[in-house]
């Protein structure tokens, strides 16, 4: 550095001398004082007593606008001089002007080779860190102008510095090598989730604000949890030393197996799952599925909420649709979850579960439905079930039924056969399989059944019993105040027994077989009482569902 040469205060270096906060470094504020543009580098120095203390600070005050080195002919023309600088273009709107004048009272002032449309400018006086513009009254009387050109430049100095602040800023946003991040957001992510982590890429996003994005993130032990984005809210968060706190984060396209929800270390009561190094005001879901081998719970959204120590407030998912919505919290036995359903159809089902209220608990490899209570196929379906998914799939539960609609029922499990009135009975059922296609080929049931109000199409008892002995009937219907049977489901076929059926003056009792393609055969007896006689027919039922016969046994 010359040592010959001597620098004056800007402005902001006159403000930072008034206002002891802008400059709070010991030694360049002892420096700023001296700066009075007389003192030469060497002469400050001098004073100090450090060569090398007063350089490094000149160039730290220079660096950042609170001097500038003094230039005679420059100093003289912008305190009001006669020379102004010569080296512009003489078309350029900002080379020199002819210094007009203005009049204030009787008194002229020049106004100054920054008026470029010849309009009045102040003209400074004394030194370019003058404390303030004086001009002369029509009086006589001095007054002094406020800090207003002052602040003016101030303002715009300032304002000029956020804009290059922020296109720098907003450049190193979109070319930072963001990918060495990667190791440490792994590492944090892992220690969050109690669980391996991998991300495939990171960078940024601006709208509709600023957020960090990460994508493609596969975590658990065999990485078979998927999360296609998660942006967080809050970024600059990550930055802070300590305990972190991220106000939201956003998760979308995220595929979890049911064994990994239940192990999210805030969803375990771990005890090391709450207080940690990162504690998350809230986590919202969009567009992600739950799944159970292959089956899927698909388009959840939701959003879980955490309390100031890190546990969970609450959490609450929804199907897309509004179909079915449910909550969880967790408890020392697992994940407790209560559902609402309106017009539900799970997993591609054909019927829809009108309504649905249910509560059950969700543990690592099994889903306990303690109670339900559903309208379903025009009735209502209350009861208990389990879901268990350790070796292939499991299915297996108590229901009672009351009301339901029989041509519903057929349509939906037998569309072959032709039913009407209200059904009511007990259910027990199970089914085992290695997909969800083969559970309900492998369905095992009972169902102590009864029907009232109801009619039976495709077979006449009635008239086949009125016959007698050698005789078939075909088609027709019979109408029932009251159908009993006990039926057993397997695999292969239904099997009819212990059937009991009331029609006016005529009752029937009987059993029958039904294989997977329709093939019946069964054996009716059939009575009719009547005041003068009683008569007792034995029948025969066959055929394949729809077309039966019905023929008198001899």
């Amino acid at each position: 550095m010359d040592s010959g040469l001597v620098y004056v205060k800007t402005p902001i270096g006159d403000e930072a001398v008034r206002q002891s906060g802008l400059v709070v470094e010991r030694n360049l504020r002892m420096v700023l004082v001296q700066v009075d543009g007389k003192l030469s580098v060497a002469d400050m120095a001098a004073k100090i007593g450090s060569l090398q203390l007063v350089e490094d600070a000149l160039r730290e005050l220079a660096a950042r606008g609170f001097i500038t080195p003094g230039m005679d002919k420059t100093q003289d023309w912008w305190t009001g001089g006669q020379e102004a600088p010569s080296d512009m273009s003489e078309f350029s709107t900002f080379g020199p002007k002819s210094v007009g004048l203005f009049e204030v009272g009787d008194k002229s002032i020049g106004a100054g080779p920054f008026s470029a449309f010849r309009k009045p400018i102040l003209q400074s006086v004394g030194k370019f860190d003058s404390p303030a513009i004086k001009i002369k009254k029509e009086d006589g009387v001095e007054s002094r102008l406020d800090q207003t050109g002052r602040w003016f430049r101030v303002l715009q100095r300032s304002l000029f510095g956020v804009i290059i602040l922020a296109i720098s800023l907003f450049g190193l946003a979109f070319f930072y090598p963001y990918a060495h991040l990667i190791p440490a957001f792994e590492a944090a992510a892992s220690r969050f989730l109690q669980t391996p982590v991998q991300i495939a890429h990171i960078g940024v996003t601006f709208f509709p604000w600023p957020q960090l994005l990460l994508s493609d993130i596969k975590w658990g032990d065999s990485a078979d949890a998927s999360i296609d984005t998660i942006r967080i809210v809050s970024p600059l968060s990550l930055l802070s030393r300590g305990q972190q706190r991220i106000s939201s984060i956003d998760v979308s396209g995220a595929v979890i197996p049911a064994n990994h929800i239940v192990a999210l270390p805030f969803f375990s009561l771990r005890k090391d799952s709450v207080g940690g190094e990162m504690i998350i005001g809230e986590i919202r879901l969009a567009q992600s599925q739950v799944t159970v081998r292959d089956l899927a719970l698909r388009d959840i959204s939701g959003v879980i909420r955490f309390k100031s120590d890190g546990s969970i407030e609450n959490a609450s998912f929804q199907a897309v649709d509004r179909s079915i919505r449910f909550t969880a919290m967790p408890t020392g036995q697992g994940l407790t979850l209560n559902f609402e359903g309106l017009g539900w159809r799970p997993f591609g089902a054909v019927s829809s579960f009108d309504s649905l209220q249910a509560s059950g608990l969700l543990q690592k490899d099994k889903l306990l439905i303690q109670h339900f209570d559903t309208i379903f196929l025009g009735g209502v379906f209350k009861g208990s079930l389990i879901f268990d998914w350790r070796n292939g799939l499991v299915f297996a539960g108590d229901t009672t039924l009351s009301r339901l609609d029989c041509r519903k029922v057929s349509a939906t499990f037998a569309p072959s056969l032709k039913l009407e009135g209200d059904l009511a009975g007990a259910l027990h059922f199970s089914a085992a399989g290695d997909n969800w296609e083969n559970v309900w080929q492998g369905i095992e049931a009972t169902l102590d059944a009864e029907i009232t109000g109801g009619t039976l199409f495709g077979v006449d008892l009635g008239e086949a019993a009125r016959r007698g002995a050698g005789s078939v009937v075909r088609a027709g219907s019979t109408k029932f105040e009251r159908l009993q049977a006990m039926l057993m489901i397997n695999a292969h076929q239904i099997r009819g027994s212990d059937i009991q059926m009331r029609a006016g003056l005529m009752t029937a009792s009987g059993e029958f077989v039904a294989s997977r393609e329709g093939q019946i055969d069964g054996s009716v007896k059939v009575n009719i009482q009547t005041t003068a006689t009683s008569m007792s027919v034995p029948l025969a039922v066959s055929g394949v569902l729809p077309d039966l016969a019905v023929s008198g046994r001899k």
